[in-house]
């Protein structure tokens, strides 16, 4: 972290995840130089930068597409040193992209369960408990507006379908969720329903890791601001220390 200013007392307890100097190239493109963080259980990393600053290739890292060039990462205090989605997500930690990887033509209950159906007598997909289960998930959240999950998700909302996908990666996750621009191209009703359930996660003890441009959102949200400017972490600056103009000449400029 000596790369990066840091602008907070560091809670008690070791963190839920740390990266130290990660490093990613594609071919001559340096897409990732040196990014380290830390995050605590129970609270939001918002992580900020322009087109182009490593933001989806550390997070990418993390959730097990890439395998970093350099550097490490540790979950629960243990180094990781397999990189695939499938490790990833048997360490707790899931990741929703802005296309959320939902199959429009089936319905909540299929995508909830995708690629991890629960079975009975170890052959057959068990409908009734995926259904059992996908309500008591909606429930869990908070959620009013998907009244039936049977329906295909293609007939659903936006914000339908940005909260079915939280809803999987909290199911499946160990608490670790990377949430990329959540409510990106949603209306004013359905973000806010989206921001709720964050919320919620947050107070539930969830880490999360945010991917936003709208940095309205980002102070109601994040703890944490973790800033990224050409490949490199530049900043870690407490939200409530900070104002709409240091996040943005921190974003543009690589400096506070």
């Amino acid at each position: 972290m000596a790369s990066t200013n840091v602008l907070r007392a560091q809670p008690a307890g070791a963190p839920l995840v740390e990266a130290v100097g990660l490093a990613k190239h594609f071919g001559a493109v340096q897409a990732l130089r040196s990014a380290s963080f830390r995050l605590w259980p129970g609270e939001v990393l918002a992580v900020l930068g322009a087109n182009g600053a490593g933001k989806s290739t550390l997070l990418k890292i993390l959730a097990g597409v890439f395998p970093p060039d350099e550097g490490s990462f540790l979950v629960r205090g243990q180094e990781v040193h397999s990189h695939d989605v499938g490790v990833s997500r048997r360490l707790g930690i899931e990741m929703v992209y802005q296309d959320l990887g939902l199959v429009p033509n089936m319905d909540a209950i299929y995508n909830l369960f995708l690629g991890r159906p629960i079975r009975k007598f170890g052959i057959f997909a068990d409908r009734k408990a995926m259904l059992a289960k996908t309500n008591a998930v909606i429930e869990t959240l908070g959620v009013t507006t998907i009244q039936d999950p049977t329906k295909p998700v293609e007939s659903m909302s936006g914000g339908q379908r940005q909260i079915l996908a939280i809803g999987r990666a909290v199911t499946w996750g160990g608490g670790i969720v990377i949430l990329d621009e959540p409510a990106a191209a949603l209306g004013i009703a359905e973000t806010e329903q989206v921001l709720k359930v964050i919320e919620d996660l947050k107070q539930k003890g969830a880490a999360i890791l945010l991917v936003s441009h709208n940095l309205d959102h980002v102070f109601r949200l994040a703890d944490r601001a973790l800033v990224m400017f050409q490949g490199r972490t530049v900043a870690d600056i407490v939200i409530e220390k900070s104002n709409v103009a240091e996040l943005t000449s921190a974003i543009t400029t690589g400096a506070l």
